[in-house]
């Protein structure tokens, strides 16, 4: 990540192509999200952080036409998020820890401010239970599960959920943050599961 390609020129020498087949090429990479291109003082193509974007566009892409709905998504997470707190429990560093009770206790502070902003921030707690797998392919289908639906119920529940509701979301966060500091993998995989 980060590192520059060749310039076009350079490109069509190295692979005998056309100088629009190269341009077409790297507007799939860009598309894709492999590069990234920029334009001034440091213009270039450069190799892109890889995220989980492609996949969380390919998810929505996918609502959008109807090919899977929400209760897909949340079947999914149900393969997932517990077996993803099972290995957390086995692997979490005290940095781990940190991490984990820091997010809670941000969202906790919102509560009061803004459900909403509570509610993302709490939702990303799988997603960082997920990173402590050090799998970026659960790491990656976690996150693209969960920004593919998490705007969207928390806005069609906005009115619906209390404070208290989503402070007891945050509280069965806890729990099975909790699990994972007493590394009981068998425990955090069922309450993740049951939540």
């Amino acid at each position: 990540p980060g590192e520059k390609i060749p310039p076009e020129r350079v490109l069509v020498e190295q692979f005998q192509v056309s100088r629009v087949t190269v341009r077409e090429a790297l507007r799939n990479l860009q598309r894709s999200g492999l590069i990234t291109v920029r334009r001034g003082v440091k213009a270039g193509a450069y190799i892109s952080e890889l995220t989980s974007e492609p996949i969380t566009e390919n998810f929505q892409n996918l609502i959008q036409m109807g090919r899977i709905d929400y209760s897909h998504l949340i079947d999914a997470r149900l393969y997932i998020e517990p077996r993803a707190a099972e290995m957390a429990a086995k692997y979490r560093t005290d940095q781990d820890l940190r991490r984990l009770e820091t997010l809670l206790q941000k969202a906790e502070t919102l509560v009061s401010e803004s459900r909403r902003q509570a509610r993302l921030l709490n939702v990303s707690f799988h997603c960082e239970v997920a990173k402590i797998t050090k799998n970026p392919i659960i790491v990656f289908i976690t996150e693209s599960i969960t920004q593919s639906y998490s705007a969207l119920i928390i806005d069609r529940t906005r009115d619906i959920l209390s404070s208290a509701q989503v402070r007891k979301f945050i509280d069965e966060h806890r729990d099975i943050l909790d699990s994972i500091i007493k590394q009981n993998s068998a425990e955090a995989y069922e309450k993740n599961r049951r939540h």
